[in-house]
């Protein structure tokens, strides 16, 4: 007789606010991992790495706006935060979007080491939209989670700078549009919670453009919509609708 095994059961979803610190902690490895030279193949990998972790963020985001204060009925307050993390969760997205043209061109890369910071990175996004999926709590509570985000978000967009150090041509180009779609994430993110917002990567020398090269958005307005330098409200949402399910997404190697 064929005994049976009981399944184990699946791991509980952290808290959201450990799930945020838990992404800025993976994301300040992935771009002390960045910073250095990395061979072609390793860079063509981060680089993928960085657009899943773009994408999954972005979805995460969305759960993340619906945000329920137990006992308080939903009023303006309410709308205003979810309005302003949706935006959020945009700019995340169309910063994914930003990488489209890349790794169409480049390619996923190698399969990639589990234990790498930037295959580390990738497993602790995926774990934000599970902890943020029916996020509840105080509202301080909820500001406290929307802070850690933001740090994480600075984290992220020092990595992708640490990558646009060392980038071909095509990819800085990709990965400086990547730096301006998460300034906005930041800002829409810091006026969900009222507060101003801060500069993502301040004092980081590699968001400098390299020598000969251009800056995406030189001569071009500070406020740009996400991925396509289009406002928000004009962002093609059949593009922004494959990127808001993970199923429909373009594979990654993480």
């Amino acid at each position: 007789m064929t005994s049976t095994h009981p399944v184990p059961p699946l791991p509980q979803p952290q808290p959201p606010a450990a799930a945020a610190q838990a992404l800025a902690d993976a994301a300040g490895a992935a771009a002390r991992a960045w910073a250095r030279p990395l061979s072609p193949d390793r860079h063509q990998r981060a680089v993928s790495q960085l657009y899943s972790a773009l994408r999954d963020l972005g979805i995460a985001a969305r759960g993340l706006a619906a945000w329920q204060v137990p006992g308080t009925p939903e009023g303006p307050a309410a709308r205003e935060f979810a309005r302003h993390v949706t935006s959020g969760a945009r700019w995340y997205l169309g910063a994914c979007i930003c990488l489209d043209g890349v790794l169409a061109f480049e390619g996923l890369g190698p399969l990639p080491d589990p234990d790498e910071p930037g295959a580390a990175l990738c497993r602790t996004a995926r774990n934000v939209i599970l902890a943020w999926r029916q996020p509840s709590g105080s509202s301080e509570y909820r500001d406290a989670t929307v802070r850690a985000f933001i740090a994480a978000t600075g984290l992220v967009t020092a990595g992708a700078l640490g990558l646009a150090a060392y980038a071909p041509r095509r990819t800085f180009i990709g990965l400086q549009s990547v730096v301006a779609s998460l300034a906005e994430a930041v800002a829409t993110l810091s006026a969900a919670i009222g507060e101003p917002a801060a500069d993502p990567a301040p004092d980081d020398s590699t968001s400098r453009p390299l020598p000969g090269s251009r800056r995406p958005d030189a001569g071009r307005p500070r406020d740009r919509g996400p991925g396509a330098g289009r406002p928000d409200d004009q962002l093609p949402r059949h593009r922004l609708r494959r990127h808001q399910q993970a199923g429909e997404s373009r594979p990654a190697r993480c």
